[in-house]
């Protein structure tokens, strides 16, 4: 059966089988791989034996507590091919497990290399499966050689895999690239051909908190510009003995100037419920970083920003960006944010409108920063400007309050030394 897989997780999309009938299975062998609003998680077996039936396919959504595979008595025969998917509203088959008096005729074969699932993302196993490769037989190049998007195109074009880009070659803010097949299946309409594809869970999660937002906040957006040439110099220049791998980027300090500017804004670290006319004002800091992936767009939460230093927050975004582009990261991790922060300069834009991240009251964007001419005392100077865009409840805030708080996060980014301190 699905099981509980968290707090308001009522069902789950088969992204990948793993076993089908007849197969001998260890126990807390991956069975199949699914897909939440949050996560993709593995389905382990509860118990070794043999897959008598697998009631789910691919593609499909499954209920918390839906039987999904049964397996078969001991010494009962091994049902041949694929069962058919449990029709919506028929009565699911039961699952009968091995009785500990009765061991199962054929023993459970060990889990070795071959038997483990692969370690790719979503995405890329349905981009194998549309290009007919074995994923089995892809060497990947990405963090413990997890296969990624290229391997998959390049074993498809029976050419051999690069080698793993190193940090300097990939920076983590690059954006993910366009699939090269389309998903879906085939179709058209009257002007020509299309594919039509179902929305993933997260998507559908997307696309409701999205419009649930946009038509339940009013939403304002005030844009203003920092300028951080010193900030960029004192990162540039910033080098660790004890941690070489930590490169110090521009984001751990936007959100640590955001952290110290909420404690002199309260209202923007808040949320609003208008069913008991109150606003709710909270007395901790956690920030919600946008990440990129390709499964869309993930909100993982550094919690109380607000009683680290610069250091702890830069290891905190980077592990938790980590955990999110592997896939290895939990519910909770998504959960509790105050504000959140989205960069939309990785992608080269500069001001944006973002959406609120319901149920909280406000969003800050950044842009790509840039040099540019800039007088001061009467000179023409190159310095490196920061744009800024924060999104923010009308009935929480105002016009006046919004920007004066975006001020406080300038004189932050401006003076890096307050931040330091």
């Amino acid at each position: 059966m699905l099981p509980d897989l968290g707090e308001g997780i009522s069902e789950a999309q088969i992204v990948r089988l793993l076993v089908t009938p007849g197969d001998e299975v260890a126990e807390d062998q991956a069975l199949m791989e699914v897909e939440t609003d949050k996560a993709a998680v593995e389905i382990p077996s509860p118990f070794a034996g043999l897959v008598e039936n697998v009631h789910v396919e691919e593609g499909q959504t499954v209920q918390v507590g839906q039987v999904m595979v049964s397996f078969a008595d001991a010494g009962a025969p091994a049902v041949a091919g694929k069962a058919e998917p449990t029709p919506a509203g028929a009565p699911a088959a039961p699952t009968t497990a091995p009785t500990a008096a009765a061991p199962p005729e054929h023993p459970a074969r060990p889990r070795t290399e071959d038997t483990k699932p692969v370690p790719a993302a979503p995405a890329v196993r349905k981009l194998a499966r549309q290009l007919g490769v074995d994923l089995r037989t892809v060497r990947g190049t990405g963090p413990g050689r997890r296969v990624l998007r290229e391997d998959v195109e390049n074993a498809a074009r029976g050419e051999a895999p690069k080698p793993p880009a190193t940090p300097a070659e990939a920076p983590p803010d690059e954006p993910m690239p366009l699939p090269a097949v389309l998903p879906g299946v085939q179709d058209s309409d009257k002007w020509g051909p299309v594919r039509r594809a179902p929305l993933t869970q997260i998507r559908k999660t997307i696309a409701t908190q999205m419009a649930r937002s946009v038509y339940t906040i009013p939403h304002v957006t005030h844009c203003d510009d920092a300028d951080i040439t010193e900030l960029d110099h004192l990162r540039r220049g910033f080098a660790d003995p004890n941690r070489p791998d930590l490169k110090l980027t521009l984001m751990p300090f936007v959100i640590k100037a955001v952290a110290q500017s909420l404690k002199r804004f309260p209202e923007l670290n808040a949320s609003f419920d208008p069913e008991a006319g109150e606003i709710i004002y909270k007395e901790y800091i956690s920030i919600g970083v946008a990440v990129d992936t390709e499964r869309g767009l993930i909100v993982p939460v550094i919690r109380d920003v607000d009683q680290m230093n610069v250091r702890q927050v830069a290891e905190a975004a980077m592990a938790l960006a980590d955990k999110v582009r592997l896939t290895q990261f939990a519910i909770e991790d998504l959960r509790g944010g105050t504000f959140t922060i989205t960069n939309v300069g990785a992608l080269g834009g500069r001001y944006s409108t973002p959406i609120i991240n319901y149920p909280e009251v406000a969003i800050l964007g950044t842009g790509r920063s840039r040099l540019e001419p800039v007088v001061i005392d009467g000179r023409i100077e190159p310095r490196r400007i920061l744009p800024l865009s924060l999104s923010f409840d009308h009935r929480v805030t105002d016009g006046a309050a919004a920007a004066r708080f975006v001020r406080e996060v300038i004189g932050y980014l401006e003076n890096p030394a307050r931040l330091l301190l």
